[in-house]
């Protein structure tokens, strides 16, 4: 892949996780959960992610040290987390990702939150220990169809494999409704084993 680089990320791209992490959140919608389930602003919702990222907790989606990112000439064009989920002696990720919102955001957005979960109770999947989970793919829009999320994948597997030897199974959750990331995990061999739906009649606009 001429001109391309695969690195792990660093602390230096949090400024762009953060945009990966957003844009992989709206997939093919104008609307970010994060906003309209916390009842914060998109700023808002980028510091918050910012601030996260910056607690450098691993294994969970909010862990700079999931992501491996793609550049050319040095700038970031892709980026793909992954991590396993509950390593011998780690927390689940949702704990962590619970205790990381909890550390970061208000009282206010928390409590926001708890009278939006009947509406997304029903799409919630649990993660299965042992796992390599990923999560936020992005590639920008000048340079999709390169193939660059294999790459990732690819480089995501590898990693895992060498963390733990005995992996057997890699997860991903998407929504339905996002073809584009649909289709490339097909691509790429993975099989859809699990559909969540909700029936509530307002979770479009969440």
């Amino acid at each position: 892949m001429s001109g391309y680089q695969l690195r792990p990320a660093n602390e230096n791209d949090i400024e762009f996780i953060t945009e990966v992490i957003i844009a992989a959140e709206k997939g093919n919608s104008d609307i970010l959960g994060f906003s309209t389930l916390f009842n914060l602003s998109e700023s808002e919702v980028k510091d918050a992610i910012g601030a996260m990222l910056n607690e450098e907790i691993d294994y969970c989606e909010f862990s700079i040290s999931s992501f491996y990112i793609v550049t050319e000439n040095e700038i970031p064009v892709a980026a793909f987390g992954g991590w396993i989920e509950a390593m011998p002696g780690e927390m689940p990720s949702k704990l962590l990702k619970s205790n990381l919102l909890g550390y970061t955001l208000k009282k206010e957005n928390l409590a926001f939150l708890k009278t939006k979960s009947d509406i997304i109770k029903d799409i919630l999947i649990e993660r299965e220990e042992g796992t390599l989970q990923l999560e936020y793919l992005y590639v920008n829009d000048k340079h999709r169809g390169k193939g660059l999320p294999t790459l990732l994948i690819n480089a995501l597997v590898e990693r895992a494999k060498i963390t733990n030897p005995a992996l057997k199974k890699i997860q991903v959750q998407t929504f339905r409704n996002n073809e584009n990331a649909v289709k490339v995990y097909l691509k790429n061999g993975f099989e859809i084993t699990k559909v969540a739906a909700s029936q509530h009649p307002k979770i479009f606009n969440y």
